[in-house]
């Protein structure tokens, strides 16, 4: 379908009078005719659009979301479509962020979650409460809200329908599938794309918690560009340690392992597996069975 199209089923549905041109290019750009495809007419649950939607980038998201911009740029935003309507008696607010890539639309979804969420089928992942329904998929976090009665399952419907049209992709990055699942605390996985541990070098990153007995690792995996990127990083790792505390070699780990710590961040296990840094923060007695079934799982 082309952009024109898409503007036409825009102008009929929400009465939207785009300027194709030059605005024709920089809406093809900035990932316009892709959103305006999730809510295309027929609207899920019979809703009607209050007013045509209205999009927002890094530059003017502050103007929607003051004070709440900040960490979805710092995640990457591409685009956000806002639309308002209502469906029967319960009115609506429809948020679908762009954001460019998979990686960064789960971290930033998972920024905003909380394991102790009620979480339902809809999407990569979601969770709902009363009035609210959020989900992860692909490139795209999406953040429904419902006032009203009868708004928690026009929320549901609206959930459906955009899963469908995003597509197929209903998986969280692949990267945690090929991550230890034994003792891994449930919905705990982070995405940071920018200074995990306030350390530069060490982002992009994965973060995962798990419950060892009565205490808590965490398994943080720095995604390199490739094996001699990774490996620099890890030189960065163990001079910042010996720098700031103590860092010594781990054979029982594997080659090049270390340990380290220091008084502000505490214990650590560390070593590289192809184009990845492996860093065991806190480990603890058992622990190391979960560096160790990284490494194989992403060898």
């Amino acid at each position: 379908m082309t952009f024109r199209s898409l503007a036409t089923i825009a102008v009929v549905a929400f009465g939207i009078r785009p300027s194709l041109s030059p605005a024709q290019s920089s809406a093809q750009e900035t990932g316009y005719p892709d959103l305006l495809k999730l809510v295309a007419p027929p609207l899920p649950a019979g809703a009607i659009a209050d007013r045509p939607p209205h999009f927002y980038n890094p530059d003017t998201l502050y103007q929607y979301m003051d004070g709440g911009a900040d960490i979805f740029v710092l995640y990457g935003l591409r685009t956000l479509l806002h639309l308002d309507g209502q469906a029967g008696t319960a009115e609506l607010s429809i948020d679908i962020f762009d954001m460019g890539a998979a990686d960064a639309a789960f971290g930033m979804y998972a920024a905003e979650r909380s394991p102790d969420y009620h979480f339902v089928p809809f999407g990569a992942e979601g969770y709902e409460n009363t009035g609210i329904l959020n989900f992860v998929q692909d490139r795209f976090y999406v953040k429904l809200a419902g006032f009203g009665a009868g708004a928690d399952p026009v929320l549901e419907t609206w959930a459906t329908t955009l899963s469908t049209r995003i597509g197929r992709n209903r998986t969280l990055p692949p990267l945690l599938s090929r991550l230890p699942v034994e003792h891994r605390k449930e919905h705990s996985e982070q995405y940071m794309a920018k200074d995990p541990l306030g350390h530069p070098f060490l982002g992009p990153a994965y973060l995962v918690s798990y419950a060892v007995g009565s205490q808590e690792s965490k398994l943080l995996v720095t995604l390199g560009s490739d094996d001699a990127d990774a490996e620099q990083r890890f030189e960065q790792l163990k001079e910042h340690f010996a720098k700031t505390g103590e860092c010594k070699a781990a054979p029982e780990i594997g080659a090049r392992a270390i340990r380290a710590s220091n008084s502000f961040e505490g214990s650590v296990i560390a070593r590289t597996v192809g184009r990845y840094l492996l860093v065991l923060l806190n480990p603890v007695s058992g622990s190391e069975a979960i560096l160790k079934g990284s490494v194989e799982r992403l060898q």
